[in-house]
């Protein structure tokens, strides 16, 4: 059932002004000194964007941020990618297609059980805690994102599992491991002692010897590890992170039309410990953010991999365009630029 209704779209558009029916500019002109700021209108169209197209999870979590929708559906449709082995769906990355289990996939519910609040005594989080401890390689103390097996469904080139080693592009010793020493915090009591610790502990060895231009997917892992942190351990990372960002930030937005990292990318609200270095390149990009909205209310990625496999791509697209238009309007929303 979507989460959104056609009743409720039409809420949002009576209580818009009179630009709101028709072609309507995207942004706010701002008055001298005054941010850009997507319009009602605009917002409405990717609400109505989201709700035709995007995929049932992403319209859950799109109710529950903007129109008082419920955690527990939210909870109820990302269970339903959750396998019989307690892991979940490698197809909740949409650029992996696989429907078996990996630790990639897993710790996306992750965050998303972290986002929702859901308690450590919720059955979906302990089953998905069973199948990480099950998949965790011990001797080398982290996880591979993927299964060799993953390869077998269409999927991005980085996504590929090398045969021999059995890691693929973004596979590190943080990523996915940092992340879930993060999210797991919360469910420390589902583990063994010391586990936390353990993958925290090896995750900031790595940070701490690692050189300023670290590659995307360890720079992603690694913020979100900081996030949880206790404040003795906060502060040093925090300190690397921001000369991390410093070096890899890409400040110049005639380069962000093609995938790299955008001030945006690691720094989701005036909150984050990297905003004050970055506030001026953030406040470009949010700009941008708001160009970028598309006549149809959605945002598109600005990858591809239509060439090697167009058809999974064509599937994978359609649900990041979803994905990808409730990313902008959180990070929009964040930062106080929508208009409401």
């Amino acid at each position: 059932m979507k989460m959104m209704t056609t009743a409720f779209l039409y809420g949002l558009l009576t209580i818009l002004p009179a630009c709101a029916y028709g072609v309507v500019a995207a942004c706010v002109t701002p008055t001298p000194g005054q941010p850009l700021v997507l319009s009602a209108a605009a917002f409405a169209r990717a609400a109505a964007f989201i709700d035709e197209t995007a995929r049932p999870l992403d319209r859950a979590l799109f109710a529950c941020h903007f129109a008082r929708g419920s955690r527990d559906a939210v909870l109820l449709e990302l269970a339903k990618f959750q396998n019989a082995d307690g892991g979940f769906a490698s197809y909740l990355e949409s650029d992996n297609r696989w429907t078996g289990s990996s630790p990639m996939a897993t710790m996306i519910a992750l965050r998303i059980f972290n986002e929702m609040d859901a308690p450590a005594d919720n059955e979906s989080v302990r089953r998905a805690v069973r199948y990480l401890l099950a998949k965790f390689d011990g001797k080398n103390g982290h996880w591979r994102a993927l299964p060799r097996e993953a390869s077998t469904a269409p999927h991005a080139p980085w996504w590929e599992v090398n045969p021999d080693t059995g890691k693929c592009e973004v596979d590190s010793p943080v990523f996915p491991t940092a992340h879930l020493a993060g999210y797991l915090r919360r469910y420390s009591a589902l583990l063994p002692a010391g586990f936390v610790d353990r993958i925290t502990n090896s995750s900031l060895a790595y940070l701490s010897a690692a050189p300023l231009k670290m590659q995307m997917s360890d720079v992603e892992a690694t913020t979100e590890m900081a996030r949880f942190l206790p404040p003795e351990q906060k502060t040093v990372t925090v300190r690397k992170l921001r000369e991390v960002l410093a070096t890899v930030v890409v400040r110049d937005p005639q380069q962000w039309a093609t995938y790299g990292v955008q001030p945006l990318s690691f720094i989701k609200s005036p909150d984050s410990p990297f905003y004050p270095e970055m506030e001026d390149a953030v406040s470009v990009n949010l700009d941008y953010v708001i160009e970028k909205q598309e006549a149809d209310g959605g945002w598109e990625p600005n990858w591809s991999w239509e060439e090697k496999n167009p058809a999974a791509w064509a599937v994978a697209k359609k649900e990041w365009r979803g994905r990808l238009t409730l990313e902008s309007l959180e990070k929009l929303e964040a930062f106080h630029r929508i208009a409401h």
